[in-house]
């Protein structure tokens, strides 16, 4: 083994990612799983592997069972470059959790500043625009070659989850690889890098046993056949390694192995269910209780198991499972945690079923007890939900989406709330809390209305267990941020929900916050400015600190002062900066205000930055908030007229009169944006209608006569709510704003239809 070799094994086997990076990521994740002995070598796969080093990415696609994490362990054996290893599970299907993990396999080789770090664990973390940007360019800068494996990619499904793996694929530095093991192909550009030579692919036929490997597997357990009958066997199982595997475990000692292949009924849907009992029924009582106590586990600790089977020999009992090569894989070097195969485990679990119904809700039970004791909440739901305790289930999702949701893992929550029926939620009050406001982030205002609603009818006793003083304040902040009432409707619930919350509590700034803003935009800005100081105050250094500074800098720029609206936006502008708070939601009417203000003094360089971070955030702001969706784009589009980009300021004004028709009280509102489109029509120069387009000349010409718009949509074929985008870009383009107004200046054109 050479210098070089040794060093890349190292690496793979001891991970020493700093604890900023890695947090909570267990170890077991980030090692490759150690090779037994008497594994089949695959000389042939291994080394094309090792000569596609100049190839960005790798993909080993198969069903499973056919040994793709052993052909990647095989690989790192023989390549000369360090290994990078993320085993992936259900947790990682959440953006944040997965780059969290990708930079914690990465760590050891790769040098991260603070600055990723911080930006990493900000409540809503800038993945595309920040994080990864940086973890490239650190790769780039360390100048050395590795290959980042993620196992397990199919347990990862959520869109964005496979942008970034994407990203990332596209911009590792050469001699880097990245390798993906899955089950599925995963939906990434596949056809785009294998027409460009960036894809190298091992499928299920590759990976599929011949004669003289299926006789090494065989051979390797203890088993001798002829080769006829190994030929027979392959044949059989048309190579996949598992079954193989299965029915070289059921061969061993047996006294008519030629008559059991002749059986073996190859890969029909009965064959694993006929192996693992056969295996099953052939070991000790003792073993055959642990098994059947312990498959409920998705990882298998020696504390975890003796929990489950009130034992205290789990230990023992696992290491001899793996030395008997009874489907237990080890995790980690250090033989600390384990899991069944997965083919294994499902039958374990039929098995279960079938012998001791009643016991299935018990250790799921002591399962959720051990994992809520150690702080590990993630695990413990499925667990607690599976036992069909699901009171337990809620108050331990209800005491940990708000800080999830604050550290940006809104898919995490999502996936625990996915966990109950709606009915459950329902009837769970503080569940329907934080089910409401899940819905509210991902912008399903139906859902959010409905969990708003379920909470509302609901009762609970004392604080919420995420620290809101009281049902009815939870229900009232919920209101105030999403309820489509209005604006004097936010007003009021705000105002309940600062009467329920005490000086003390974290919830109380937020409430005081969405008073303030509320105020604020009902025009009471003596009262707004006296709350929101107060937020400010309270919430100091945080999100919602510079939310209410914002609103304090909006107050003085309607007052005309604005050496008071620098000041509040200049603090606010720091607090969203942080590291830890870039990419937070509400950091968009800081970048708002602040790019308002610049323009104002002149600073065009700097409000173009300040307007590229709030259209940053822009897309993730949905209708659920709508007044919020209203105010920035007013105060954005006066700054792109500043910075020359006329067109998007009419976008966003455009998109912020067709909210408005939808809410008839917004309070300021319209005359808000009333003074920005003035502002925007004497900032550009009137086009003359020949700019119109076919079918708007059409539809002027039709606003010429008695028509309603409905009418014109029927004359048109159009529906009536394209006649209303057309018109919309008519008024813009003859710098209008009323229908009358567009007939006179198309009349005033010799080229006016």
């Amino acid at each position: 083994m050479t210098t070089h070799q040794a060093e890349g094994r190292a690496a793979r086997t001891s991970p020493s990612a700093p604890p900023a990076v890695r947090g909570r990521i267990a170890t077991s994740k980030l090692s490759a799983p150690p090779l037994r002995p008497g594994i089949v070598e695959r000389p042939r796969l291994v080394d094309s592997l090792v000569a596609a080093a100049q190839v960005p990415v790798v993909l080993v696609s198969a069903p499973a069972g056919y040994g793709k994490t052993t052909l990647l362990a095989l690989w790192g054996e023989h390549d000369q470059r360090p290994f990078m290893w993320l085993s992936l599970d259900a947790a990682d299907n959440d953006p944040v959790a997965l780059v969290s993990g990708m930079l914690a396999a990465l760590a050891p080789m790769v040098g991260f500043d603070a600055a990723i770090r911080a930006g990493l664990q900000a409540p809503a973390p800038a993945l595309e625009e920040l994080v990864l940007p940086s973890v490239v360019d650190a790769c780039v800068a360390s100048r050395q070659p590795f290959v980042l494996v993620l196992d397990d990619v199919h347990l990862v499904g959520a869109p964005r989850c496979f942008t970034l793996i994407g990203y990332l694929a596209e911009r590792l530095p050469v001699d880097c690889q990245l390798a993906l093991a899955t089950r599925t192909d995963p939906p990434l550009p596949l056809a785009s890098l294998r027409a460009h030579g960036q894809l190298v692919e091992v499928r299920a036929a590759d990976l599929s046993l011949g004669d003289a490997e299926a006789q090494a597997l065989l051979a390797a357990a203890g088993v001798c056949l002829t080769d006829d009958r190994v030929a027979s066997l392959v044949e059989r199982t048309e190579g996949w390694p598992a079954a193989i595997y299965l029915a070289a475990l059921s061969l061993r000692d047996r006294s008519d192995p030629e008559d059991f292949v002749d059986r073996f009924a190859g890969m029909n849907r009965h064959v694993a269910d006929f192996l693992s009992e056969d295996v099953l029924s052939r070991q000790p009582e003792d073993v055959i209780g642990f098994l059947l106590h312990t498959c409920v586990l998705e990882e298998l600790t020696a504390s975890l198991c003796d929990a489950l089977t009130e034992r205290t020999d789990a230990d023992a009992m696992l290491r001899e499972l793996e030395r008997s090569n009874l489907f237990v894989v080890p995790l980690d070097e250090e033989r600390r945690a384990y899991r069944y195969h997965h083919l294994f485990v499902q039958y374990l679990r039929a098995e279960l079923a079938r012998r001791e119904p009643t016991l299935v809700p018990e250790l799921h039970r002591r399962a959720w007890r051990w994992y809520r004791e150690r702080g590990l909440v993630g695990r413990a739901v499925p667990h607690a939900q599976a036992a069909g305790d699901f009171d337990v289930a809620g108050v331990l999702v209800a005491a940990r989406w708000s800080a999830m949701a604050n550290r940006g893992h809104i898919e995490t929550v999502r996936h625990w709330l996915a966990g109950f029926e709606d009915a459950q939620i329902d009837g769970h009050a503080p569940l329907a809390v934080a089910a409401g406001w899940i819905a509210a982030l991902r912008g399903d205002r139906e859902r959010a209305a409905r969990f708003t609603e379920a909470a509302r009818r609901g009762s609970w006793d004392g604080p919420l267990p995420d620290g809101t003083a009281s049902l009815e304040s939870a229900v009232a902040i919920m209101s105030s941020a999403f309820d489509p009432d209005g604006i004097a409707g936010m007003r009021s619930a705000a105002q309940r929900a600062v009467d329920l919350e005490p000086e003390t509590s974290k919830s109380r700034g937020l409430a005081l916050v969405l008073l303030g803003i509320a105020q604020t935009l009902e025009g009471d800005v003596a009262h707004a400015r006296e709350v929101l100081a107060d937020a400010a105050r309270l919430d100091g250094e945080t999100s919602t600190g510079a939310l209410a500074l914002a609103h304090l800098a909006l107050i003085a720029l309607q007052e005309e002062d604005e050496q008071a609206a620098f000041v509040h936006a200049q603090r606010a502008h720091a607090i969203a900066e942080r590291p830890r708070l870039q990419g937070d939601l509400a950091g968009v009417s800081t970048y708002c205000v602040v790019a308002h203000l610049l323009c104002r003094r002149g600073e065009l360089d700097a409000a173009d930055v300040a307007v590229q971070r709030a259209n940053a955030l822009l897309p993730r702001l949905t209708e659920t908030f709508w007044w919020l969706m209203i105010e920035t784009r007013i105060l954005l589009a006066p700054a792109l007229v500043a910075i020359g980009r006329h067109d998007e300021a009419a976008t966003r004004l455009d998109e912020t009169a067709a909210l408005l028709a939808e809410h008839a009280d917004a309070g300021m509102l319209p005359a808000w944006h009333e003074e920005a489109a003035r502002h925007l029509r004497g900032a550009r120069r009137p086009r003359a209608s020949q700019d119109l387009s076919d079918a708007e000349q059409r539809i002027l010409r039709l606003l010429a006569t008695e028509l309603t718009l409905r009418e014109i949509g029927r004359e048109l074929y159009l529906s009536t709510n394209t006649v209303k985008t057309h018109t919309r870009s008519i008024y813009r383009k003859l710098g209008v704003s009323s229908r009358g107004d567009a007939i006179k200046a198309g009349a005033g054109d010799h080229r006016a239809p």
